[in-house]
């Protein structure tokens, strides 16, 4: 009876351990971003043939996470530039910001529901985008706000065009002109054009109760092995 009292205990252990750890390693609700990029997709863009002899190359760093929970839905401006303070790299780095939800744009027009798939400095070296709509366009979307960074307007057709998927993704001799004067565009020892960008991720920040339930289920195992033990250490020495 001991060792199946034990047996039932331990199993219920068990499951309360393998709960807390699956509530542990799913997202928090509203956790955002994912970072979504597609280099290849973006060098296709701005090495076209309106480039010429001078194609620039888009160069990634490492990815990062911040912790933000307030900024996963960006609300108003206020937000937004408390978004964009939290880039650390310096010029003329471009800091792509990856949220959950954003809904403010300046004077830019929203969309039909009142949100915004991306939103960029024109010219400056900060946006941010909704990672829904980068997962769906991964290489268009960045590339058209890099283009306001670069202090491309929109206009009617190709990639600085207001509505996705910005297809043909076409940028015009006039627009390579512009992008080709701004400080963002480097040049590196060989006199290859390039243009740096940091993608990072907003997130929520782990409940802490989960880490605490874990650590208990955990602690309540090991209660449950040491009687367990000592039972068994009990019962050898009653019979011999």
């Amino acid at each position: 009876m001991l060792v199946e009292k034990s047996r039932i205990a331990t199993a219920a252990a068990g499951r309360l351990i393998l709960a807390a750890l699956a509530i542990l390693l799913s997202p928090p609700i509203g956790q955002a971003a994912v970072v979504t990029i597609d280099e290849a997709g973006m060098n296709a863009i701005f090495s076209q043939a309106s480039f010429g002899g001078t194609p620039i190359s888009i160069r990634f760093n490492p990815s990062r996470q911040i912790v933000a929970p307030d900024l996963l839905v960006v609300d108003d401006l206020t937000e937004l530039q408390a978004l964009y303070a939290l880039a650390t790299d310096p010029a003329p780095t471009v800091v792509a910001f990856f949220v959950d939800q954003l809904d403010a744009c300046g004077n830019v027009e929203a969309n039909t529901d009142g949100r915004y798939n991306g939103c960029a400095q024109l010219p400056g070296r900060f946006l941010v985008e909704d990672f829904h709509a980068a997962e769906l366009f991964p290489s268009t979307l960045m590339a058209h706000e890099v283009g306001h960074n670069l202090n491309l307007q929109h206009i009617p057709l190709g990639l600085m065009s207001f509505f996705l998927p910005h297809s043909p993704p076409d940028l015009f001799e006039d627009q390579v002109a512009t992008i080709l004067q701004s400080p963002l565009v480097q040049t590196d020892a060989a006199g290859q054009r390039f243009i740096q960008i940091t993608p990072i991720a907003i997130i929520d920040a782990p409940e802490p109760s989960t880490q605490m339930l874990v650590s208990a289920a955990l602690g309540a195992l090991l209660i449950i092995k040491t009687k367990i033990s000592t039972g068994n250490s009990l019962r050898v020495k009653q019979h011999p």
